[in-house]
């Protein structure tokens, strides 16, 4: 679904800060008058609804400010066709905001709790707030300051739609923020005149906790300096929260009720792999803080190093970096996201070092600070922060097509100071993808360089407000572009964005050429760029 959003009868000069569409299944609300609304922000007035096939009520909106409420238009039924296109236009009547101010107060605080922030939740009569989650329709206000010496705070929230409102008060405190469902209070805002309601709520029991843990190394040698980290899971497959104790051992986790498992780690650089210390297990209660101490042995680590081989078919792809993901076999990778204590090592052209935790800024090879920089070949692997023990190693290579790791991987004996070498294979995959690349060169480009120029591909032909399932690449060095496809065919342009004083942005771009993507293939298209002249 598309259209167009107008703001009629407004004042010379008014700009809405945001404009769109919003849509509730028909038998649920008008348009946006639901708890939990479809909706789209127009770009330049024109907005672009994704809906299932189906019967809707869509109406236009506008917000004098992000998320400050939103003015509604009169309601369109619209009856959206499977795979089709259905064009609806809106214009919503320009009305005086209005402003609602008065005093948040909480009773009961118990002692030691500190109150960090005061806040109101306003919901519109046709959204309101359940407890759980609030409505996109909903709007929040902060107590300024956060907290007086009468444990009250005044707040202001202009910029508001006329209409039925309820405000519910709510409390921040080191143990989370609550808002009081129960505690709310009906009124009835009017256009262009502040409307006072003061919202009261007795101190509520959180229902989060404080974990406060502090992380020592045992036996490690001086100079030892390397970062702290806490990790805690919730008994029985929850989440995990894992939080790094820069500047101190002293991490504090803002974590729900209930038992979670705590352990503690140490990041051995370059990698920052995780060592970790025995895991305990902790209960948090809602609106207390639980205190840990969690000892990590420091441990003398060994190294694993050799070849990475890929095998078969490659002649004429290049390979551009390989690649070692080492595990614990105690927590081996499983196609998915690797556990925290797994480390791994890119080298070769435009390879770079990460750490198991994803710390590490990447390191460049060919940079004085590389430590892969001197290695040649580049199929060369060293990994040598690995805690003693049995590991899994699952070699990968890189090209233009994409990466790869073999996920049937290669155990290892990892010795305390000494080194374990290995020469890994992996086999060649055929690509799935092809690649376009080329050269994007820009006229008329700005002297300040504010600009960034690249491709899009488009799935079907473009029109002037889409490009169907686009992707992009922007211009690295030397202007070249590289962009990899699903086979098939793809329209490209070239485009050119102009980044002006404010916040606007101005682009500039090619007729589409039709490009056929075939897996394993590269094609090469360049495309020069004119500026539109203002």
């Amino acid at each position: 679904m598309t259209g167009t959003v107008t703001v009629t009868g407004a004042p010379s000069g008014f700009v809405p800060g945001f404009s769109g569409a919003g849509a509730c299944p028909s038998s649920g609300g008008s348009g946006l008058a639901c708890s939990s609304p479809v909706y789209a922000l127009a770009v330049g007035g024109t907005y672009s609804l994704p809906l299932a096939a189906g019967q809707w009520t869509v109406d236009g909106f506008y917000e004098v400010n992000g998320f400050g409420g939103a003015y509604l238009g009169p309601p369109q039924v619209v009856t959206v066709p499977a795979g089709g296109t259905v064009t609806a236009n809106f214009a919503v009547l320009y009305q005086l905001p209005a402003t609602l101010k008065g005093t948040i107060r909480v009773t009961g605080v118990p002692t030691g709790t500190q109150v960090q922030n005061l806040s109101v939740l306003l919901c519109p009569s046709f959204a309101p707030y359940n407890g759980v989650f609030p409505s996109i329709a909903c709007v929040t206000g902060n107590g300024q300051p956060s907290l007086s010496g009468a444990g009250a705070a005044p707040y202001q929230v202009t910029g508001l739609p006329p209409g039925t409102w309820t405000a519910y008060p709510g409390i921040c405190t080191q143990f989370g923020c609550v808002t009081n469902a129960k505690a709310g209070k009906a009124l009835t805002l009017v256009s262009g005149r502040t409307t006072r309601a003061n919202v009261t709520t007795p101190f509520i029991l959180p229902g989060e906790g404080l974990l406060s843990g502090t992380v020592t190394v045992t036996g490690a040698p001086p100079g030892f300096s390397d970062p702290v980290a806490l990790s805690a899971c919730q008994v029985g497959g929850g989440q995990c929260e894992t939080f790094f104790g820069y500047g101190g051992n002293t991490i504090s986790l803002l974590l729900a009720a209930g038992q979670w498992n705590v352990n503690g780690f140490y990041l051995v650089p370059p990698f920052n792999n995780a060592v970790a210390g025995p895991a305990r297990t902790v209960t948090i209660s809602g609106g207390n803080v639980t205190a840990v101490a969690l000892a990590v042995p420091y441990q003398v680590l060994g190294t694993a190093a050799g070849t990475i081989h890929v095998t078969g078919a490659h002649s004429r792809v290049p390979i551009t970096a390989y690649t070692v993901l080492a595990c614990p076999a105690s927590s081996p990778w499983t196609g998915g996201l690797t556990p925290p204590q797994c480390v791994n090592e890119f080298s070769g052209p435009g390879g770079f070092g990460f750490g198991g935790f994803g710390l590490a800024e990447p390191i460049r090879v060919g940079t004085a600070s590389s430590r892969a920089a001197a290695r040649t070949p580049f199929n060369l692997y060293q990994l040598s922060t690995l805690t003693p023990g049995s590991w899994i190693l699952y070699p990968g290579y890189r090209t233009v097509f994409g990466s790869y790791t073999d996920p049937s991987g290669m155990a290892v004996a990892i010795v305390a100071g000494q080194t374990t070498t290995g020469k890994l294979t992996v086999p060649y995959q055929t690509p799935s993808i092809g690649v376009v690349e080329g050269k994007v060169t820009v006229i008329g480009a700005p002297a300040n360089g504010g600009f960034q120029s690249g491709v899009r591909a488009c799935s079907a032909p473009p029109t002037g407000t889409s490009c169907p399932n686009a992707q992009e690449a922007y211009n690295q060095s030397s202007n070249l572009y590289q962009l990899a496809l699903q086979p098939g065919t793809w329209w490209v342009s070239g485009f050119v964005d102009v980044f002006g004083s404010g916040v606007g942005v101005s682009e500039s771009t090619t007729q589409p050429i039709v490009v056929t993507v075939t897996p394993g293939a590269r094609t090469t298209e360049n495309f020069t760029v004119k500026l539109a002249v203002p």
